[in-house]
């Protein structure tokens, strides 16, 4: 059995298990199934290999998906993560060790394929009772024959912690500590604004620690998401060719302030932007200087962005970090947990919660945190210097 990356005719990438030349049909449907709950490509991708490893894993022991055992799961795992990713069956199944053999494994490679194994099943007892029950309607009780008793063992196994040794007093502990340190300081922000050398990168800094948005979603803004009347901006769910895509499919409205507007305005008014207005562009953030002009920045640029305004701040940060700043920062300004959650564009309040709880007590609520004031203030005084030499002049 393996995996096959298919690009369909409108550029839209899939994934098609073939067991010889024949089509699995219930790893194929799995991946429809995702696709179809907008998971992120990556994680697609992802939990198809893993289910196709599983499969080769139980075949090699004449066994099918519906055969599987606790047993034979407890193997399976660290049989992938010692061997690596492509998984040699014949020493994972030929050589039985005379003691239990420590594997070293990162918690996130331990979850990813557990979580990848629990939805695939979950996947095959909804398949199986729609087959039988019949797609329109919802059975009140399952099968005998589904896939219920190894769902259920299946769902017993846990995801690890990090901190599963530790108390819960310690986790929390921990957890605060990392919220902490993935928040910088205005003064860091603007530092970081200051060294880019074009203004493409300075405005990509401030949309994203004025509004929170990920990367990917600051990636497919085009300019009708820009409603300089009231504004707002719309993060909006499209097909892009440079693979930009909201998280969940789901648009929302994003309200900003002036001053990220009036950056908006003098950054497309520009003659750094000016070749991308020509050759009649929808992205604001493209390629205006190298390779195809007007193009939607790819995955690949935005690192490259990141990694020049490292080496010339002299900040170490991530994209997502101005994330988690714009988060908490809003939670001390006393906004509350559903206004948080709708202006990341979570999923459900309870994702929100879950990352940020610690930040919603109210010692935390005490802390001093500046506002951006300091930012627009230092952003007005070079528009004034931009437009008093009568040309817009980025540092």
């Amino acid at each position: 059995m393996h995996l096959q990356r298919i690009v369909l005719p409108s550029g839209h990438v899939t994934w098609t298990a073939y067991d010889g030349d024949a089509i699995v049909t219930e790893i194929r449907e799995f991946v429809i199934y995702l696709e179809a709950r907008h998971h992120a490509p990556s994680t697609v991708a992802h939990y198809a290999r893993h289910v196709v490893r599983l499969g080769n894993y139980l075949a090699a022991m004449g066994k099918s998906f519906r055969e599987i055992t606790p047993l034979d799961l407890d193997c399976f795992i660290p049989g992938v993560i010692r061997h690596g990713p492509i998984l040699d069956l014949k020493t994972a199944l030929n050589i039985i060790p005379l003691r239990p053999e420590p594997v070293d494994v990162s918690t996130s490679l331990h979850n990813q394929i557990l979580f990848a194994i629990k939805a695939f099943y979950t996947f095959l007892d909804m398949r199986h009772a729609a087959l039988i029950f019949g797609a329109g309607e919802r059975p009140r009780t399952y099968h005998p024959d589904a896939y219920k008793p190894f769902l259920a063992h299946i769902t017993q196994r846990k995801p690890r912690r990090r901190t599963e040794s530790r108390s819960d007093h310690q986790a929390q502990a921990a957890s605060a500590k990392r919220a902490v340190d993935h928040r910088m300081k205005p003064e860091q922000v603007l530092k970081i604004i200051e060294a880019a050398s074009l203004m493409r990168d300075a405005f990509l800094v401030v949309l994203l620690y004025t509004t929170g948005i990920r990367i990917g979603e600051a990636r497919g803004l085009l300019h009708e998401d820009f409603r300089l009347e009231e504004n707002i901006i719309w993060v909006t769910p499209r097909l892009h060719e440079n693979k930009a895509r909201v998280k969940y499919a789901k648009a929302r409205p994003i309200p900003v302030l002036d001053f990220v507007m009036k950056m908006y305005e003098d950054y497309i008014a520009s003659d750094e932007y000016l070749p991308a207005f020509e050759a009649g562009t929808s992205y604001v953030f493209c390629n205006i200087a190298k390779a195809q002009i007007g193009r939607g920045l790819s995955e690949s640029n935005v690192y490259d962005i990141q990694k020049r305004l490292v080496r010339n701040s002299g900040i170490a940060f991530t994209w997502h970090m101005f994330r988690h700043t714009h988060a908490s920062e809003a939670i001390a300004q006393g906004y509350s947990l559903l206004d948080v959650a709708d202006r990341l564009g979570h999923a459900s309040p309870q994702t929100t919660n879950a990352i940020y709880k610690h930040l919603f007590n109210a010692e935390y609520k005490k802390l001093q945190i500046k506002n951006h004031a300091e930012v627009e203030e230092r952003l007005n005084d070079l528009r004034r210097i931009g437009l008093a030499e009568e040309k817009l002049k980025w540092l």
